[in-house]
């Protein structure tokens, strides 16, 4: 799957997950909606894993996983094991042909893929206010509730459940923050690493 370019984000891209559509897997074990991608650089995707199967390998890419629902996956490469579990980011190599077996049944996991050494991936529940730095790329999935974002190049932002946006030219830090108690929030970061 190649990765696609984001629109251009001088002003927030907001956009429902519902209204994504699913790209159904080769082998049959599950679809996946790609939220935003720049060229070969970076993708973030939600992934409904039905099955258990392998996993398409990303030679040369960085993969850091979260469960959003679900009991989890353990991935398994000959020797090597990995486990995700619910509410976790786990970062793991694309370069391997890892085989997948589900916990308890299906799961929804959030997939952050990135070349090799040229980002810092971070993946969290937000349970308060989170500062994105300038310069990196931010996308924030709304799971329930609210969630205002304000800052950069977002003026202010109001998401609510089921809405994501990505931010990938951010000029000031961008303020994320829950707008209803009890709002599931998840925030993606991706912090370009500087080459020496």
């Amino acid at each position: 799957m190649s990765l696609r370019d984001p629109v251009p984000m001088n002003t927030a891209n907001v956009r429902a997950l519902a209204a994504l559509p699913p790209e159904a897997w080769r082998n049959g074990g599950g679809v996946t909606r790609t939220l935003a991608a720049h060229a070969n650089a970076w993708r973030v995707s939600v992934a409904e894993v039905e099955r258990d199967g392998p996993y398409s390998r990303f030679a040369g890419m960085t993969r850091v996983s979260f469960v959003l629902r679900g009991a989890g996956v353990v991935l398994h490469e000959g020797a090597l094991e990995v486990s995700l579990t619910p509410n976790e980011a786990v970062e793991y190599t694309g370069d391997a042909a890892w085989n997948a077996r589900l916990v308890g049944g299906p799961v929804t996991v959030l997939n952050v893929m990135s070349a090799a050494q040229k980002y810092r991936v971070a993946v969290r529940a937000l349970g308060a206010g989170a500062r994105v730095a300038a310069g990196d790329v931010a996308l924030v999935l709304v799971l329930d509730g609210t969630c205002d974002i304000s800052g950069g190049s977002a003026e202010h932002t109001r998401l609510a459940s089921g809405e994501y946006a990505t931010f990938a030219n951010l000029r000031e830090p961008l303020r994320v923050a829950p707008a209803t108690r009890g709002a599931r929030i998840v925030l993606v970061t991706l912090s370009p690493v500087a080459s020496t």
